[in-house]
């Protein structure tokens, strides 16, 4: 997400996900057209064990994106830019190459909305002919009761990490959705709807993405007060 003015763009996060080769000679990690940019977070799974200097269960930042290739960053580095690396900004060291089918998948963490300034919130969804998803729209007062941080929206809520889905009202048919993991489904077709979500007295607002198999979306929302 990235905030301009009182709008909020929301693109791509939790729907990428595919496998990858890894050249531990230069720290490049291979996976063709993978629609990765600089400053997106990854974790990575495998089907037996990563190439040492990547673990699983870890969360990773994309730098030095190529159309086929990046390296990876364990630490974050600038959204939205091309050509990064050196002593600002190392790539992990990656000391063998891949035996194993490693995989990458885009992580949510982190990319929240600060709404407690507004009182309302519309967002429009766009997807593609072809985006197979769900969306549902989370919503936090902070992440405990001392706490005012934004959760981790991505874990389980608890008493330590406290969040939950929000209701939706469709602003076309006035339809009323539950909040959940699957409040909006797209299935194949293009879709370009707007809702209301219910943000009145959140602290924190954020769109997870769940179930991708194709296909790309983007989620633009407005926040505003009477």
């Amino acid at each position: 997400m990235r905030n301009v003015q009182n709008y909020t763009i929301m693109d791509r996060i939790a729907t990428l996900t595919a496998t990858f080769t890894v050249a531990n000679a230069t720290d490049t990690c291979t996976s063709a057209a993978h629609g990765l940019k600089n400053g997106d977070m990854v974790v990575l799974t495998t089907s037996g064990t990563l190439p040492l200097g990547l673990s699983t269960a870890t969360v990773y930042w994309v730098m030095e994106a190529a159309t086929n290739t990046f390296k990876l960053s364990a630490s974050p580095v600038p959204l939205y830019t091309t050509g990064l690396g050196g002593a600002g900004y190392p790539a992990v060291d990656i000391t063998a190459d891949a035996t194993d089918t490693d995989t990458f998948t885009m992580h949510d963490i982190g990319n929240n909305i600060l709404v407690q300034e507004y009182r309302h919130c519309i967002v429009s969804v766009h997807g593609t002919g072809s985006t197979n998803l769900d969306i549902g729209f989370a919503g936090s007062l902070g992440k405990s009761t001392t706490s005012y941080a934004a959760p981790d929206f991505s874990a389980t809520s608890s008493n330590t990490n406290s969040w939950g889905w929000l209701d939706i009202v469709s602003l076309h048919n006035n339809t009323s959705i539950d909040g959940s993991a699957a409040s909006i489904n797209m299935a194949g077709s293009a879709v370009n709807l707007m809702y209301e979500v219910n943000t009145n007295g959140m602290r924190w607002l954020n769109a997870i993405m769940s179930g991708w198999s194709v296909g790309a979306v983007t989620i633009v929302a407005r926040l505003f007060n009477d």
